[in-house]
């Protein structure tokens, strides 16, 4: 996981080095909230109880971009995770089971620009791309298969608030399906949304020639 990302970073990196002086390259952190939209399971057997419409509960997200901007287009590189647990009944937390349930999440996108508002440094952007989500934490030990690749929408503000610094606002929802399984058991396949809104602070510089 860790690798594909650092081979996404090496990519962009790759990319800007013939096309230096027509690229920036921006780094970037930042944080915000993770929000899943759908329940992971319709009905799960927990310490021999049955839990209905069992969903990720929203957390904190923080994490970090890098991006080659070349003119109207961009290819970005991000890699967030979330504080997050598993949205268990208070009944099941009592007899000892926990809640842990952190969520990784990274995707390699293209991005483009739609809006450049004239004299204003800034611009309103769309992507689309690839990624991965995969969940940890001692609720998903008893699973396997919690990994899954996924697709990645979204939308974007960027405004420039100094000579190289720029403020970004986020919207990225990453959608794919949800299928672990536990011991023998295999559970239907879920869809699922995981929407990150963020806010960050992006610096950027032009790779010396």
């Amino acid at each position: 996981m860790l690798r594909r990302l650092a081979l996404a970073a090496g990519l962009i990196s790759a990319l800007a080095t013939p096309l230096q002086g027509q690229v920036n390259v921006g780094l970037s952190a930042f944080a915000g909230g993770y929000l899943p939209i759908n329940d992971l399971f319709e009905e799960i057997q927990i310490a021999g109880r049955t839990v209905s419409n069992l969903g990720q509960e929203p957390g904190l997200l923080f994490g970090g971009r890098i991006t080659a901007w070349l003119s109207r287009f961009a290819i970005e590189a991000e890699a967030g995770y979330a504080l997050s647990n598993i949205d268990l009944p208070s009944a099941i937390v009592d007899l000892g089971l926990s809640k842990d349930a952190s969520v990784f999440v990274g995707s390699l996108n293209l991005m483009y620009v739609v809006f450049q508002a004239p004299f204003s440094p800034l611009n309103i952007y769309v992507s689309g791309g690839a990624g991965v989500v995969s969940r940890s934490g001692e609720f998903y030990d008893m699973f396997e298969g919690t990994t899954d690749f996924s697709g990645a929408l979204g939308v974007g503000l960027r405004f420039g608030i100094g000579r190289a610094a720029y403020l970004r606002f986020d919207l990225r929802d990453y959608i794919y399906s949800f299928a672990p399984t536990r011991r023998d058991e295999v559970f239907p396949s879920q869809t699922q949304n995981d929407v990150i809104a963020t806010v960050g602070l992006e610096f950027v510089f032009t790779p010396a020639k």
